[in-house]
């Protein structure tokens, strides 16, 4: 392959990318609705449980169409609770009876409907009620379900509370969703941290995260796209998964590349050398041990239980990883030679065997 033939076709390469990238940022799947619809972990299909459970499902038909929600008032401390907060306490009950179709409140069961029922729902101790309330999912989802029942349960003198399996999940997809945000922040800081103490440049971090950032990106949008179009594996812990492999490993392949290009810059006639024989050495090091990475996450979909096959992401994150680090980082490398490891301007290659000397260039 020609000089100019190289540079046309790193150039395609990276425009490439970037339209890869714009592509699947702008046909992206809702993570957070994916997430709720499809990430849920259960467990396998042959297990007791679930065949248990389904069973339940085909003898009450609106168990999947209806939250089922606990509405708990407590006195909020050891205390009993005084006649005049059980009275507040009714009060907020006949209120929710009486948005019962605004709300889209399909049944109520309380402590009022009978002794026999007040018995399990009031606590021996009398400092906590609870209050069953069933709603239909054609209301909304359930974060402006609760947000609504919040609204019409509150009231001065009672602590009151919202509970339940659908509002747990809820809440355990948004505590996982903010600790992606966070997992991704640490991760950048922590790169840039460490490969500005490996080169001493501020261009070389940038660069990683540049690369590392597009593999992830247009990893998460492929399976994203799976997960909408061919059920493919999916939970709540992909992401965060994607996020500390691809970041991890892949700024480990980074700094095994530009420490290599660094050296080669000594010894190679031009920049273009330089990267040739970047990866004809450290390039096939980093491909051999990307496939080992792969092929482990990728075996990961033969698992049973969900969550182990929803890692089988993963491999597909490394695939794209790969791909980038062969022919996003060449383009880099091209583009800017000695000035990526700026403000270094001296350059020391090793020793050749025979005890040929060391050749110096200063940029």
């Amino acid at each position: 392959m020609t000089l100019n033939k190289l540079k046309s076709w790193r150039t395609f390469s990276f425009v490439l990318w970037i339209i890869v990238t714009t592509l699947v940022l702008t046909t992206m799947p809702n993570l957070d609705q994916l997430v709720k619809d499809k990430g849920q972990i259960t467990t396998p299909k042959t297990e007791q449980s679930y065949i248990a459970n389904e069973m339940i499902k085909q003898m009450d038909k609106q168990r999947g169409e209806k939250y089922d929600i606990i509405v708990v008032f407590s006195s909020g401390s050891k205390k009993a609770l005084t006649s005049k907060q059980k009275g507040q306490i009714v009060s907020v009950i006949n209120k929710l009876k009486a948005k019962q179709k605004q709300l889209g409140i399909n049944e109520i069961v309380s402590h009022l409907d009978s002794k026999e029922i007040e018995k399990q729902l009031v606590s021996k101790d009398n400092t906590t009620v609870l209050t069953q309330i069933s709603i239909d999912k054609k209301h909304g989802d359930i974060s402006k379900v609760a947000q609504e029942i919040n609204l019409t349960i509150k009231t001065k003198d009672v602590k009151t509370y919202l509970t339940g399996s659908d509002l747990i999940n809820n809440d355990f997809t948004k505590s996982t969703q903010e600790g992606v945000k966070k997992t991704e922040v640490i991760a950048i800081i922590f790169i840039v941290v460490v490969l500005i103490l490996v080169f001493r440049s501020p261009i070389v971090p940038i660069i990683s995260l540049l690369t590392v950032g597009v593999s992830y990106l247009v990893s998460l949008g492929a399976i994203a796209q799976l997960v909408d179009k061919f059920n493919f594996p999916f939970s709540n812990f992909t992401q965060v998964f994607l996020v500390v492999v691809l970041f991890g490993v892949g700024t480990d392949y980074n700094i095994l590349l530009f420490t290599r290009f660094k050296e080669e810059l000594s010894k190679q006639r031009n920049v273009h050398s330089a990267v040739k024989a970047t990866f004809q050495s450290a390039g096939k090091t980093v491909l051999y041990s990307g496939l080992a990475v792969f092929i482990g996450f990728a075996s990961l979909l033969l698992a049973n239980f969900k969550l182990y096959q929803a890692t089988s992401g993963v491999a597909i994150g490394v695939g794209v990883l790969l791909l980038v680090l062969i022919t996003l980082n060449p383009f880099f490398m091209v583009l800017l030679g000695k000035g990526m490891f700026y403000p270094i301007r001296k350059f020391e290659g090793h020793g050749e065997s025979g005890g040929a000397p060391r050749r110096r260039f200063r940029r």
